[in-house]
């Protein structure tokens, strides 16, 4: 895959619908992960700064798995509304 194409498909798959969770408090700092996409997690001070450092640490989760041929986990059907 050339780098062009990778990064085409990079960007395809941020746009796609994994789940993004940011937890934490103001004191001890927030946490973001992607639960689909085992073991990317970043941190940031705000809750902004760590959606942020997200997007960036998917995109380099997303190009490893591409560059090493590892499959990509994709994004988790939400559930549904309980009526």
């Amino acid at each position: 895959m050339y780098n062009t194409e990778r990064e085409a498909e990079v960007q395809h798959r941020l746009r796609l619908p994994y789940h993004r969770v940011i937890h934490g408090d103001p004191i001890e700092g927030y946490m973001g992960e992607v639960p689909e996409l085992p073991g990317c997690l970043t941190a940031g001070d705000t809750p902004a700064e760590a959606l942020a450092n997200l997007e960036e640490a998917m995109a380099a989760w997303i190009e490893s798995c591409l560059i090493s041929g590892d499959p990509i986990p994709d994004p988790a059907r939400a559930l549904a509304p309980v009526a």
